[in-house]
């Protein structure tokens, strides 16, 4: 009886799973493909068994023929050394697996020649769609190459035309956050967030200011910087110096938040007890802080999972889906944080 071509010696094919297994190459594909055909369990397992031993792997050239899909999600992000980003790749990628697909990312910079690259080459791998989260220079970028190819636009306040938004509810968040603040008695609530491009508005620098106003609570020139450490240090550093300091800082992202506790840390404050501080995201970053930082956490798995499906399965007419936000309570704000691992 022929034995089958180990992969040692040529790319292993559905063929020889099929030898190993002793079915034919029709099961492999049934159980490779979950159907259309069921397979016996037994059956089953030894094509599994057979697929690891030999460690197959499908030709998606060849499924992209056979059913106009490749697999691929392409995800386009300005950078990947911001937590908030990394962590937002990361439940991209598991959504997507989960879902039997792979991502494809693409990294801009921010710069403009290089955006205008990225989708081209995206398009030209075959993705079966693309989630953008990131703000491209070019708006028709997002639009260009096959009108087929259904795009997702991830955590963005202004809309793009015909494209479904999902992300969070920044503006509840920061509203959270800011209130939280304030009901531990603060007065004076300084806002450090980072520069947004015109005419777009930042939904967590309005709440902040509402929620204040609301409150009859005076509203100081927030601090706008940039949205990194860096941005977060030079903006605390700016509110510590006036003449009447906050004695509580909402920072926009737990970046910038990071950055903040630094400062406050240099002007030998005490946190809470001298500047409480809060931020927005949620992301690991935070927790690990010190100290760990109040924050109000956006949905990151839930976010990337639907915004697969609208890939996979896109909806006849754009939607905007926007999830809430829970208030992550830590001991940077003046509140007690429960002994153990901190909770992201």
């Amino acid at each position: 009886m022929p034995q089958p071509t180990t992969k040692s010696d040529h790319h292993v094919t559905r063929i020889d799973v099929a030898r190993l297994a002793g079915v034919s190459t029709a099961v492999v594909s049934y159980v490779v493909n979950d159907g259309p055909r069921k397979v016996a369990p037994r059956t089953r397992e030894r094509v599994l068994r057979a697929i690891r031993e030999l460690d197959y792997h499908p030709n998606p050239s060849a499924r992209a023929l056979k059913t106009g899909s490749t697999g691929l999600i392409g995800v386009v992000v300005p950078e990947i050394l911001n937590s908030y980003f990394a962590e937002f790749v990361d439940a991209v990628d598991s959504a997507a697996n989960s879902r039997g697909a792979s991502i494809l990312l693409g990294i801009t910079h921010e710069n403009a020649s290089l955006e205008a690259g990225i989708i081209p080459s995206l398009i030209s791998r075959g993705v079966d769609g693309i989630a953008f989260n990131c703000r491209l220079e070019d708006q028709r970028l997002y639009h260009s190459g096959d009108a087929r190819i259904p795009r997702v636009l991830l955590d963005r306040a202004t809309p793009v035309s015909d494209l479904p938004i999902v992300g969070s509810d920044l503006g509840a968040g920061a509203r959270m956050a800011t209130e939280h603040l304030a009901d531990h008695g603060h007065r004076l609530i300084g806002f450090v967030g980072g520069p947004f491009p015109s005419p777009q508005s930042d939904f967590r620098l309005e709440a902040w200011k509402t929620s204040l106003s609301s409150r009859g609570l005076p509203v100081p020139r927030p601090a706008i910087t940039s949205w990194d450490r860096d941005g977060g240090y030079r903006g605390a550093r700016d509110l510590l110096a006036r003449p009447n300091p906050p004695t509580a800082i909402f920072a926009a992202s737990d970046l910038i938040g990071v950055g903040v506790l630094r400062a406050v840390h240099e002007a030998g404050l005490r946190i809470p007890e001298d500047v409480a501080v809060a931020s927005l995201d949620g992301t690991a970053e935070s927790a690990y802080s010190w100290p760990a930082l109040t924050t109000a956490r956006q949905p990151f798995e839930k976010m990337a999972g639907t915004a697969i499906d609208l890939l996979l399965s896109p909806a006849a007419t754009p939607q905007r889906i926007l999830f809430p936000m829970d208030l992550v309570v830590r001991s940077s704000c003046g509140c007690s944080e429960a002994p153990g691992a901190p909770a992201i």
